[in-house]
C-alpha cells in the first residue's frame, strides 16, 4: 500500500480548504484539552483517598460506582445495601461512592443517621412535605378510617377472589388498590387512571435523567404538568363540595378542613393530596406483593394466617375499623414484610450541615434503609421471614424500623398501608390460598426501573381455592 497515495491532497480533498496552521492548532488544543479533562477526572476519583475516607470499589467512568444501577441492570437499593454491609464490616461511620464523577456518601452509623435527620436537610427521595407533622397526623382521623372500612366492605370486598382466579394477578391487584384508595380519598377511580399512571411513571422512574438530576438539579423537574392535570380534577371536587355544601368523610375532606383552618396555600394542600395518594398507592402495592410472595414461600405462616382469618370471619359478619384491628398475627406479618422489604428502601437527601469527618458542605447523602432492616446487629437472622419478631414484646433500637423513611408522613403511611393490606389479605384468605407457580423461579426479582422497592411485573405465584 502506497502511503503517499493515501495522504495526498487528491485523496484528502478537504485539505485544500483548511488552513494547515489552524488545523495544527486545533488538533493541539483538542489534545491538551482531552489530557486536561482526563487528569481532572482521575483527580476527582482520588477524592476519598485524599481525605482518608473509605470508598467503594474503583469507579468506572462515566458512571462512577453506579454503572449497573444507571444501566438498570441492578437495583439502587441492592447496591446501597451491599456497600452498607461493606462499610459496616470496616467499622466506618460512612463511606464514599461516586455518582458519575460526583462524590457522595453512604451513611452507616446510626448516630450519624440521627444527626442528619435531626438537622436541616433537603429530601430528594422520599419527597418532603411542606405541611407540619402535627397537621399531617390529623388527616387520618378515626372517623375517616371507619367510613373507609365500611365503604370497602359493602362496595368492593367480595369481588377480589374471583378476579384473582381468572385474571392476571398484577393487573387485578393494581386496579383493586386504585379503586380502594380512591374510596378513601374521595376520587372516582375512572376519572384519574390515565393521569395517575403517567404521574407514577414520571415520579418514580429511575432513568438516566434522574441520576443526572441528583448531580445537576436543573434536570430534576419532571412532572409539574402531570400534577396540573390531577390538580384540575381535585379542584373540581373541592369546588363541587363548596357549591353543594357537601361534607364527606374522606381524606380530601380532611385536607379541605385543614386548608380552611390554617394558613396553608391551596397549592400546598393539593400538592400534598397528590403526593400522599401516589405514595400510598405504590407503597401498598409493593407491600402486598412482597407479603403474598413470602406467604407463598412459607406455607406454615400462611396456614396460621388462614386460620386467623377463618376465626375472624366466624366472629364477624362484616368488616369494621374496630374489628379489623383484632387479627394481631396479620399485623405482625405485614410489619415483617415492611421490615424485609421497606418501600422506602433508601433515603436520598442533601445535608444542610457539615458532617464530622467529611470536608465538603451540603453533601449528597444516601441512607440504606434496606441495610438497616437487614442488619444482624438489629435483627437476628434478618434474611428469614419471621413475623413472630413483631408478636413478642421486644424493644427495638430507635430508627431501626423505618419502612417509610423518617419524614412527617411516615406515621400516616404506616397506619393506612397496614390497614389497606390487612383488608385485602382478609378478602383473599377468606377463600383462597397462594402458591408458587410450578416451574417458576423461587426468588422474586426487584424492579430496577423504579425508585421505591418494588417487585418485577412477572410474579411467580398464583391463587387456588381453599
Amino acid at each position: 500500500m502506497n502511503v503517499d497515495n493515501i495522504c495526498s491532497t487528491e485523496q484528502l480533498t478537504f485539505l485544500k480548504y483548511v488552513n494547515e496552521h489552524y488545523l495544527f492548532y486545533s488538533i493541539t488544543i483538542f489534545t491538551f484539552a482531552s489530557l486536561f479533562i482526563l487528569v481532572w477526572i482521575l483527580k476527582q476519583y482520588t477524592y476519598f483517598e485524599k481525605h482518608k475516607i473509605t470508598r467503594a470499589t474503583i469507579p468506572t467512568f462515566p458512571y462512577g460506582n453506579f454503572r449497573d444501577v444507571i444501566k438498570q441492570e441492578n437495583s439502587l437499593h441492592v447496591l446501597l445495601w451491599k456497600h452498607y454491609n461493606r462499610f459496616k464490616r470496616k467499622g466506618c461511620k460512612f463511606g464514599g461512592l461516586f455518582l458519575f464523577i460526583k462524590p457522595v456518601i453512604l451513611v452507616v452509623d446510626s448516630t450519624v443517621t440521627l444527626s442528619i435527620n435531626k438537622n436541616n436537610r433537603s429530601n430528594i427521595f422520599p419527597l418532603e412535605t411542606k405541611i407540619d407533622k402535627k397537621d399531617i397526623d390529623k388527616i387520618l382521623g378515626r372517623h375517616i378510617l371507619t367510613t373507609f372500612v365500611e365503604r370497602y366492605d359493602y362496595s368492593i370486598k367480595g369481588v377480589l377472589p374471583e378476579k384473582l382466579l381468572n385474571n392476571e394477578v398484577s393487573s387485578v391487584l393494581k386496579d383493586f388498590l386504585l379503586e380502594s384508595i380512591c374510596i378513601a380519598f374521595g376520587f372516582q377511580s375512572f376519572e384519574i387512571v390515565e393521569e395517575i399512571n403517567q404521574l407514577l411513571t414520571a415520579r418514580y422512574d429511575t432513568s438516566l435523567r434522574y441520576y443526572i438530576s441528583l448531580c445537576i438539579p436543573f434536570f430534576g423537574s419532571r412532572h409539574s404538568r402531570l400534577n396540573l392535570d390531577l390538580k384540575d380534577v381535585l379542584s373540581e371536587i373541592i369546588e363541587n363540595r363548596k357549591k353543594n355544601d357537601l361534607l364527606e368523610s374522606d381524606i380530601i375532606q380532611s385536607f379541605i378542613k385543614l386548608y380552611n383552618e390554617s394558613d396553608y396555600t391551596i397549592e400546598a394542600i393539593t400538592n400534598q393530596v397528590i403526593n400522599i395518594f401516589a405514595d400510598i398507592l405504590t407503597y401498598s402495592y409493593s407491600t402486598l406483593i412482597f407479603c403474598l410472595y413470602e406467604l407463598a414461600h412459607n406455607q406454615e405462616i400462611q396456614e396460621e394466617v388462614i386460620g386467623e382469618v377463618r376465626r375472624f370471619n366466624k366472629k364477624n359478619r362484616k368488616l369494621t375499623y374496630e374489628n379489623v384491628e383484632e387479627p394481631m398475627y396479620l399485623d405482625a406479618v405485614i410489619k415483617e414484610t415492611l421490615r424485609k422489604y421497606p418501600p422506602v428502601a433508601s433515603i436520598i437527601s442533601l445535608s444542610n450541615n457539615n458532617l464530622e469527618g467529611y470536608p465538603d458542605k451540603n453533601p449528597l447523602v444516601f441512607q440504606s434503609i434496606l441495610g438497616i432492616h437487614r442488619d444482624p446487629q438489629y435483627y437476628t437472622k434478618p434474611e428469614a421471614f419471621d413475623p413472630d419478631r413483631f408478636t413478642e414484646t421486644r424493644c427495638f433500637i430507635k430508627n431501626t424500623f423505618i419502612p417509610f423513611g423518617l419524614g412527617a408522613t411516615n406515621n400516616l403511611y404506616m397506619k393506612f398501608t397496614t390497614l389497606q393490606v390487612k383488608l385485602i389479605l382478609i378478602s383473599v384468605f377468606s377463600s383462597l390460598e397462594v402458591k408458587i407457580k410450578d416451574g417458576a423461579a423461587n426468588n422474586l426479582k426487584y424492579n430496577t426501573k423504579l425508585l421505591y422497592l418494588s417487585p418485577c411485573e412477572n410474579l411467580n405465584f398464583s391463587f387456588n381455592r381453599i
